[in-house]
């Protein structure tokens, strides 16, 4: 199983194009999950409904993206995939904020919601980086 794993980063690494659509996805599934679910349980999660609204947005928007970049782009993969890493790691950055900021009113599901999705953020920010140093100068 861990050898499945492994191949399967070693692969996103050396292939831009796929990191491009596993990150559409998960931000796919995030803007969903909280647009969905998060905010239409808002006392489950402890989430003000109006942060979830604007978290979801910004998902989406980065799917948006992603998905452009996975059909679209052809050459120049490196600056791209930097504007998503960075984008990645503010939306981190700010989901953190915001966790700090309604610390008061999460709900242990909603800890384990926000957590679960930045520790996957984090993975894919990292995979994502590990190709944007492979890629070299293009």
């Amino acid at each position: 199983m861990l050898n499945g794993i492994q191949k399967f980063l070693q692969e996103l690494t050396t292939n831009p194009k796929r990191i491009f659509l596993v990150d559409a996805l998960g931000a796919l599934l995030t803007a969903i999950s909280l647009f969905v679910i998060v905010v239409q349980l808002e006392y489950s999660f402890g989430m003000p409904s109006k942060v979830i609204y604007i978290m979801s947005g910004t998902a989406f928007s980065l799917f948006i993206y992603s998905i452009s970049c996975h059909l679209l782009i052809k050459l120049n993969w490196k600056t791209f995939l930097g504007v998503i890493i960075a984008c990645n790691s503010i939306y981190s950055l700010v989901s953190i904020g915001l966790l700090i900021k309604h610390s008061e009113k999460l709900t242990e599901l909603g800890w384990i919601y926000f957590m679960l999705e930045l520790t996957v953020i984090l993975i894919i920010v990292i995979v994502e980086y590990s190709a944007y140093t492979n890629l070299g100068e293009s």
